[in-house]
Formats: structure tokens, C-alpha cells, sequence
């Protein structure tokens, strides 16, 4: 199914000579991008239409999926929204949130659609998949073709400097998010230019995210780390350089993320360091340092997230510590949880012989009730006989 998702959203992503017929814009003349803003600017005027979109097309980079609806045959996937491709086959929302296995998705037909006032003035700015419908709030869009990389720079560029709001949906923050989906190489020195230069703090930090995006440059990681680093800088932008610096995934992106971790006062930023360990491609590094925080950190909120991020990472030293937590008679409460139901989510080989182990011999019953519920959940031959010879005695 997903398969076919994603043909369909290649082979009948329409060009964008015919975006216009299709989804019955209106073309505007011009030979510059300006001059079509301002085309369309006397057509709308001359409509008295008090609000209008104009709209165009730019070369999208590889490995996002923006504006899509898919939903999987046996309902368990929802994918809705905006994505962000790759990290090991996952599908990033904002920082942190994904869901794994739907490599291939990738919607490389956009527009950048700029809501204006009647004088031309952009309250607005969205990026929509081409190859679907929208209403557009009703407003009537003005369609300017394809942009060349320069011109669509540009263009964003002058607005992602302009004084903003302090609204995290401003036209100058969504400007900067529109930027980081282009394929050129000047991205990466547009962005910085505004993540240096904004006066506004949420820019600055949706700036900085984009600069996460491989590959990074060493001066760009530099910048990076040194925000992470500054307590004068907002808790905003660090934390989004944290996430930034950790998307490479690589031995000099953990080792960062560890020294972040350990010398950090700032629970947001232990938080955010800890999750881009989670995620970093050496899995028995980064599987090492999650047990030691899981057994030994004295903040409780810190070691169930390790805990829950074990039953991510194969490997015995991961089930062994979730092993070791469950089933340890002075263990708390809530970490025994967090530990079983990490366990539930390893490959069943390993999560069935364990969780059947925790329901007969555990010494508290409400972990033996929650294993018991797991392991009707996994659907197990081995689960199933040993729920039916519970069930008859």
C-alpha cells in the first residue's frame, strides 16, 4: 500500500505548468518573480479582493514528506502532516516524534503559497503538497509558475528578516522552514545568516534547526556547538542546536550529547541531549550510556525515559538492564513499569520468554497484571498457551 503511496504521489504529482489548470489558479505574467508578485497584486486589486494567495513552485529537497494523509491497511499507522525523511528509515515530526519502517516517502511537488493583504503585504506563509487539493481559506490564488532557487531565496530570505510578532507561526518563522525545504546548496548560508542576524528568538531557533540537516559543515557543527554551550543565548535556540548537532548521528554527535548530558543543569536541554543519544547511529555506545543513566541517575524522569528508550536498542546489554529493573525487588514502582513495557516492545524471541517470566513470578501484582495484558497484545503462540493456562486454572 505504502508502495503505491508513493508512486502515485511520484508519477501524478502534477507539473507545474498545468498546477494552474488543475486546481484553477490564476496565472500571473511576469518576467521575474517580483514582477508576477506584482502582476498578481493588480489583478487583485482590480477584483477588489481584500486577501489573495500567490503561489509557486521550488526545487524540493529529497527526504521530506510535507502536506500528505496516509493512513496504513490495518489502521496502525497514521501519517498526516509534515515529515522529515531518513534517520534510520524514520519520519521526524517537529523534534522527537516518529514512526519507524515507511522509508520512500517523499513529496518532491510543493508550492510556496504567500497569503497577501489587498496592498500585497504577506500576513501569511504556507507550503502545500501540489499534487493535493486545498480550499486555501476560500482566498483566490495567483499562481507564478516555478521559481529559480535565487529568486525563491530571495524572496523568503527578505522575509525571514523582517520584524516579526514573536509568533511562532509568523511569516518570518514559516519563511525560514520554507527555506530549509530547498535543494540548493546556499541553504545552509541562508540559514545561518538568519539564525545570526533575527532579532526574533522563535526565527533564530527554527534557523538553527535547519542547519541540523546533512550535511553539516564543520564551521555550521562549530556554530552549533558553541550554542549549546551559551548560557546568553535563549533556552529555545540551545535546545534546538542540540537537536540540530545531534541529527548527524555520528561518534562526534554523541560524544557532544553525552558532555551536554552530564554537565547540563538545565532539565530541557539533559532532556533534548538525551534523546539525540537515543538516536545516534552507534547503538552499543549509545546503548551503554542509557543503562548507565537508567541504573545510576538520581532523577527519576531521567531514567524512565532511558529505560523506555532500551526497548529501542537491541543488543544484551539493553535487555539485560531492562531485565535487571523489572524484576529487581527494590526497584520503583513506576521504573519496573516503564522497564516491562519496554521490554513488550522488543522483538518477540526476546519480549515473550520475559514477560511470561514477570507474570508468574513477580512480587508485586499489578506488574504481573501488566505483563499478563502485554502479552495479550503480542498475538505469540507461546503468549497465547500460556494466557489459556491461566485463564483454566
Amino acid at each position: 500500500m505504502l508502495a503505491l503511496l508513493t508512486f502515485i504521489l511520484f508519477a501524478f504529482a502534477p507539473a507545474s505548468a498545468a498546477v494552474q489548470q488543475e486546481q484553477g489558479f490564476t496565472p500571473a505574467q511576469g518576467a521575474t518573480l517580483q514582477a508576477k508578485a506584482e502582476s498578481a497584486n493588480a489583478q487583485a486589486t482590480s477584483a477588489r479582493q481584500a486577501r489573495y494567495w500567490t503561489a509557486y513552485a521550488f526545487d524540493v529537497r529529497p527526504g521530506v514528506a510535507v502536506d500528505v494523509d496516509y493512513v496504513s491497511d490495518d489502521g496502525r499507522f497514521s501519517i498526516r502532516g509534515t515529515w522529515d525523511v531518513g534517520d534510520g528509515g524514520r519520519y521526524f515530526v517537529g523534534d522527537g516524534v516518529s514512526v519507524s519502517n515507511y522509508p520512500g516517502l517523499e513529496t518532491r511537488s510543493l508550492g510556496v503559497f504567500a497569503l497577501r493583504d489587498s496592498a500585497g503585504k504577506v500576513e501569511r506563509i504556507d507550503v502545500f503538497n501540489l499534487a493535493r487539493r486545498h480550499e486555501y481559506a476560500g482566498y483566490p490564488v495567483y499562481w507564478l509558475g516555478r521559481a529559480a532557487n535565487e529568486e525563491s531565496l530571495g524572496f523568503l530570505r527578505g522575509l525571514a528578516e523582517a520584524p516579526t510578532l514573536g509568533r511562532d507561526d509568523s511569516p518570518q518563522s514559516e519563511a525560514v522552514w520554507a527555506i530549509s525545504l530547498h535543494d540548493d546548496r546556499r541553504v545552509p548560508e541562508t540559514l545561518l545568516h538568519v539564525a545570526r542576524t533575527s532579532a526574533d528568538e522563535q526565527v533564530r531557533a527554527r534557523a538553527v534547526r535547519g542547519l541540523g540537516l546533512p550535511p553539516v559543515a564543520a564551521d555550521v557543527r562549530e556554530y552549533l556547538a558553541q550554542l549549546t554551550r551559551d548560557e546568553r543565548e535563549p533556552l529555545d535556540v540551545r535546545r534546538a542546536a542540540v537537536n540540530a548537532y545531534g541529527r548527524s548521528r555520528d561518534a562526534q554527535a554523541l560524544a557532544l550529547m553525552e558532555s551536554l548530558y552530564n554537565s547540563q543543569s538545565n532539565r530541557e536541554l539533559r532532556r533534548a541531549a538525551l534523546a539525540q543519544i537515543a538516536r545516534n547511529e552507534d547503538r552499543p555506545a549509545a546503548g551503554a550510556f542509557l543503562v548507565r543513566v537508567a541504573q545510576q541517575d538520581s532523577d527519576v524522569e531521567f531514567r524512565k525515559t532511558a529505560i523506555a528508550r532500551l526497548g529501542e536498542i537491541a543488543g544484551e546489554q539493553a535487555i539485560a538492564a531492562l531485565k535487571n529493573t523489572a524484576t529487581s525487588n527494590d526497584a520503583d514502582t513506576e521504573l519496573q513499569r516503564q522497564a516491562v513495557s519496554a521490554i513488550a516492545r522488543r522483538p518477540a524471541a526476546e519480549s515473550v520468554p520475559l514477560l511470561i517470566n514477570i507474570a508468574r513470578t513477580h512480587a508485586k501484582p499489578e506488574i504481573r497484571k501488566q505483563a499478563l495484558v502485554l502479552l495479550g497484545r503480542t498475538g505469540d503462540p507461546a503468549a497465547v498457551e500460556f494466557l489459556k493456562s491461566v485463564l483454566t486454572k
